[in-house]
C-alpha cells in the first residue's frame, strides 16, 4: 500500500551519507525508488533501483541528492534529463530541518530555566522580543575561512612592508584582504560590480579588469588579486563568458605596472589544470608563472587545504601540490 502525507522522493546516492542518515530519510520521505552513478542497463541492481536516466518515467515530489561533494554535477545532469532545479534538494536542507526542532526544543527548556533563575526586571523574558539563534553553541570559537585567512597576512605583510606610495587591487574580498589594508594605508580597489558605499580610505573604480583601460602603460608601482583571476569570463559575477579573460586581465596587469611594480596573486592551484564551471578554475603553479611572462617570479607560497598558515613549496614540487590548495605569488615587473 502506497504510503500517503509524505513527499514521494528518490534517492540519489547510496553511499556513507545514505547509509548514516537513513532512518531519518526513510521517516521524513516516502522513498519510492534509488538511484546510482554505479547503477548500469542490465545489472542486478538494489530493490527499488532506477537508472538516472529513466528518472522522468516515475512520478515523484524530490529527488534527495545525499552526495555532498559532487552535488552541484549531479544537480546539472538531473537538470539535463529534465529534473526541474527547484525538485532537486540536498542533504543538508533535510538535516538542516531536523537538527533545528531539536534545538528549538532545547532553547525552549533553557528560557523556563532563565525565567527561573532571573531576578531583574529589566532583563526578564518577554515573548515579544525574541530572537533565537540555534547554531551559534554548536560553533567552534572561530572558522578561519579556507584559504582567506592566510592568504590575506601574507598579503597585507608584503605590502606593509614594501609601502608603495600607491596600492592598487582588482576584486580580492572586501571583508577580508581590503580590510587588512584599510587598517595602514589607502586602497584603489577595482571590481566589476557596483560598491554602493563610502568606505573611508578606499577609492573605488567600478570597470572590467581584463582591459584596465582605466590606468596607463607602466603607471602602477603596487597591485594585487587574491582570490579573484580564477572567476574570469565565466559569467559568475555578472561579466562575460569568455574562456580566455584570466590571460586577458594577466597581460592587462603587467602592461600598467612600472620597472620594479610589485604583483601579488593568489589563486586556487592544483597538480593540473582544471576548469570548475562556472565557479572557478583551478591552476597549475607552472601555469600561473607563465601567465606572467613579463616579470621575475619574486616569492611563492602556498596554503594547503584549510590550512591557517602559508608555507614555502620548492620547484621540484610544484606539481605535486593538493588539489584546491591556493597559490599565493609575488612578481616584479622586469
Amino acid at each position: 500500500m502506497e504510503m500517503t502525507g509524505k513527499e514521494k522522493v528518490i534517492v540519489w546516492g547510496l553511499g556513507k551519507n545514505y547509509l548514516r542518515f537513513r532512518n531519518i530519510i526513510e521517516d521524513k520521505f516516502n522513498v519510492i525508488g534509488y538511484t546510482d552513478i554505479k547503477f548500469k542497463r542490465g545489472d542486478q541492481i538494489c530493490p527499488k533501483g532506477i537508472l538516472t536516466s529513466d528518472i522522468m518515467q516515475f512520478d515523484y515530489d524530490k529527488i534527495l541528492v545525499t552526495v555532498s561533494n559532487y552535488y552541484d554535477a549531479i544537480r546539472m545532469q538531473l537538470i539535463q534529463y529534465g529534473v526541474p532545479a527547484d525538485k532537486i534538494i540536498g542533504l543538508g536542507s533535510v538535516l538542516q530541518c531536523f537538527d533545528e526542532s531539536e534545538r528549538v526544543r532545547e532553547i525552549a527548556h533553557e528560557m523556563e530555566l532563565y525565567k527561573e533563575l532571573n531576578s531583574e526586571a529589566n532583563f526578564s523574558i518577554d515573548n515579544t522580543n525574541l530572537k533565537i539563534i540555534t547554531a551559534d553553541k554548536y560553533m567552534s570559537a572561530g572558522l578561519p575561512p579556507a584559504h582567506y585567512f592566510a592568504q590575506d597576512i601574507w598579503g597585507a605583510q608584503k605590502i606593509y612592508k614594501n609601502h608603495p606610495e600607491m596600492h592598487y587591487d582588482i576584486g580580492s574580498r572586501l571583508d577580508g584582504f581590503i580590510s587588512h589594508l584599510l587598517v595602514f594605508r589607502e586602497v584603489y580597489y577595482i571590481d566589476i560590480r557596483p560598491l554602493p558605499y563610502n568606505i573611508p580610505n578606499l577609492h573605488f573604480i567600478q570597470g572590467n579588469a581584463e582591459q584596465l583601460g582605466q590606468l596607463e602603460d607602466n603607471s602602477i608601482e603596487s597591485l594585487s588579486s587574491f582570490h579573484a583571476i580564477e572567476h574570469f569570463g565565466l559569467g559568475r559575477y555578472g561579466d562575460k563568458i569568455d574562456p580566455v579573460a584570466y590571460k586577458k586581465v594577466a597581460e592587462s596587469i603587467q602592461r600598467v605596472m612600472k620597472k620594479d611594480g610589485r604583483v601579488y596573486i593568489g589563486v586556487p592551484i592544483g597538480p593540473q589544470d582544471k576548469l570548475i564551471f562556472n565557479a572557478h578554475r583551478i591552476f597549475s603553479i607552472k601555469t600561473v608563472i607563465g601567465l606572467f611572462h613579463d616579470m621575475a617570479l619574486q616569492d611563492i607560497a602556498i596554503v594547503r587545504g584549510s590550512d591557517t598558515y602559508v608555507e614555502t613549496i620548492e620547484k621540484d614540487k610544484y606539481e605535486c601540490v593538493d588539489e584546491y590548495s591556493c597559490g599565493l605569488f609575488e612578481f616584479i615587473k622586469k
